[in-house]
């Protein structure tokens, strides 16, 4: 039973890095475009604070995923 307890965190992180990688690209674009082209229209939304946020919350599954195992022992 332990093993597949490992087998499935360790799926869990490299989904989360998948995700990161997915949502860096997408700041990494949207950080390089021309500031005419990544503006986006007066909508009120801000795009690029989503991404910011998207990161924080793969960052921090990942860091549970560590963590969390460690401190129930």
């Amino acid at each position: 039973m332990n093993k597949r307890n490992l087998f499935v965190r360790i799926v869990a992180i490299l989904l989360c890095v998948i995700m990161i990688l997915g949502v860096g690209t997408a700041a990494l674009y949207a950080f390089a475009a021309e500031p005419v082209a990544a503006a986006a229209p007066a909508t009120g939304s801000q795009p690029m604070l989503w991404v910011v946020i998207a990161v924080v919350a793969a960052i921090a599954v990942i860091a549970g995923c560590l963590v969390i195992p460690k401190i129930k022992k």
